[in-house]
């Protein structure tokens, strides 16, 4: 039985119930048969046979009555046909009385009683007509006929209606007897029956209800432990039935539980270090933004600095082809003007040594914009390989790191502006510098052809015609020179706007830093909460 289902129990349990009802309305109904044999007894045979005996008893008693009063108490006047006819009008009555009455006999004795009373009956009639006919005749002998020979017959038959009639009642009785016999039977039957029912279902219940919480009780157990952190509490029911299938089940869903609760742990460790990796990270990053802001406000100044050079330089240049012109104008006048010439060489050399020297430092500080590039591009390529990183982890994170992944890419694309402005400015800064040295061999050859032409002046005053063209030749270059200043006083500018850009560029990428450091923040308390959250099950 251990081996049966629920099902198979509980179909066992009202089968058992079922059988001892049913049995209880077999004999019930076994016992009503017989109490209905028993009832059709009584109302078919004993009771209407006693009535009928009872008629007969009657009929009997009239006649015999009407005989008494007809010798006893009458004056000898011969009986009439009407007095013949009462009497065979009661014999008559008699008869069919008998003849009810035998319809009512089914036992053996009743009719060995009933065939002697009719025998009785025959008697007493025969001699009933003897002592009527003796009554016409002789009157004193028709009374002693009455006394000795009618009467005796009479009471005979009353006799035998007396015990017929006591047989009747006899056959009631046990009828009745039996009848209160069937019922104490049906009642003690049912009553069993309703005993047996009672214990039968009590115990089946008892049985059915240990069989089922028990193992409840140990769901209940086993539930409670896990409900307490411990995973590793199993069922062990030990049943081939329905609950064997609910611990196969139960067991089988606590494993996966167990196992996701020990991925969701080691998720928030994870989650917690690519949390703390990316902190790191993106104060990293802040920092390198910071610096970058720093370096990019350093270079603003610096092209600034080339900037208001430049400018200097093309107001230098331009007195230098207004000196340039003079001296054309002056070696043009004549050998007086030499020595005012000379003079003017002399400014002319001043100027292009101030010209060399302003150049030298352009070129100076567009050396040293060239490494703030440098370090721009530096700075840029850590930033995007950080924000590389950055995303690296937000991916590990998964759901909890998307926002931070957005953030990761929204930097890179500012490294990879600054990358890309950065490259502009260091492309703007070769041409400066080209310009720059291109300037300086200018002003150098220009220089030393101021230098020449004052040596000539002063020991060869026919050379001046050679001067006024050398002057004339130098016309082109300084305004070579002037281009070249006003070429690098634009690229100043362009720097100065492509640092507006950076500086704005930087300053999106701090703010987003800061966002991503919300963000982390966020991420942080979430990981803690999933950590403390799972850390409680035992595994």
């Amino acid at each position: 039985m251990k081996n049966w289902t629920l099902r198979r129990r509980i179909l066992a349990s009202f089968a058992v119930v079922i059988a001892i009802m049913l049995l209880m309305v077999v004999v019930s109904y076994i016992t009503l048969l017989a109490v209905e044999r028993d009832s059709r007894r009584v109302s078919t045979d004993a009771m209407p046979g006693t009535y009928a005996l009872t008629t007969v008893r009657s009929s009997w008693t009239d006649t015999m009555l009407r005989t008494q009063a007809l010798v006893g108490l009458g004056d000898g006047k011969p009986l009439d046909a009407a007095g013949r006819q009462g009497f065979r009008e009661l014999h008559e009555t008699l008869l069919q009385r008998i003849a009810t009455y035998e319809s009512t006999v089914h036992e053996s004795a009743d009719r060995e009683l009933l065939a002697r009373y009719k025998q009785q009956a025959v008697d007493f009639q025969a001699q009933l007509e003897q002592l009527l006919d003796l009554y016409d005749k002789d009157h004193e002998a028709a009374r002693q006929s009455l006394l000795h020979d009618l009467l005796p017959a009479w009471e005979k038959g009353r006799q035998t209606l007396n015990e017929l009639i006591a047989l009747n009642k006899q056959i009631a009785d046990s009828a009745a007897i039996a009848i209160v016999h069937q019922v104490e039977v049906a009642e003690v039957t049912m009553l069993v029956s309703l005993l047996l029912a009672i214990f039968a279902a009590g115990v089946l219940g008892l049985l059915l209800m240990r069989a089922i919480t028990g193992p409840v009780e140990k769901v209940v157990k086993t539930l409670q432990t896990m409900s307490g952190g411990d995973l590793t509490a199993r069922l062990a029911l030990e049943r081939n039935d329905e609950f064997g299938v609910i611990e196969s089940g139960f067991n089988g869903m606590a494993e996966e539980l167990k196992a996701l609760v020990a991925q969701a742990q080691r998720s928030a460790i994870q989650v917690t270090t690519s949390v703390t990796e990316i902190a790191a990270t993106s104060k990293q990053q802040q920092a390198t933004a910071t610096e970058t802001a720093a370096t990019t406000t350093e270079i603003g100044a610096t092209s600034r600095e080339i900037a208001a050079t430049s400018r200097d330089l093309v107001r230098t240049m331009t007195e230098v082809s207004s000196a340039a012109e003079q001296t054309s104008t002056l070696a043009g006048s004549g050998q007086l003007g030499l020595a005012r010439m000379e003079e003017t060489m002399h400014q002319v050399m001043g100027a292009a040594e101030l010209v060399n020297a302003k150049l030298a430092i352009l070129n100076e500080r567009a050396g040293n914009i060239n490494q703030v590039v440098t370090t721009i591009v530096k700075v840029a390529d850590q930033t995007n390989l950080l924000s590389l990183n950055a995303a690296i982890e937000a991916e590990k994170a998964g759901e909890y790191g998307r926002g931070f992944a957005v953030v990761a890419t929204e930097v890179r694309r500012l490294a990879d502006q600054t990358a890309v402005a950065t490259y502009d400015i260091e492309q703007m800064v070769r041409e400066i510098q080209s310009a720059v040295s291109a300037g300086v061999m200018g002003m150098d050859k220009f220089s030393e052809e101021v230098r020449r032409g004052i040596a000539e002046v002063g020991q060869v005053g026919e050379q001046l015609s050679q001067i006024i063209h050398q002057v004339q030749a130098l016309a082109p270059r300084v305004q070579m020179v002037n281009e070249g200043m006003q070429a690098q006083a634009t690229g100043a500018e362009q720097i100065n706007q492509a640092l507006v850009q950076l500086g704005e560029a930087t300053g999106q990428t701090v703010e987003s830093l800061r966002q991503a450091g919300f963000a982390i923040d966020e991420l942080n308390l979430v990981a803690n909460g999933l950590r403390n959250g799972v850390s409680r099950f035992k595994v």
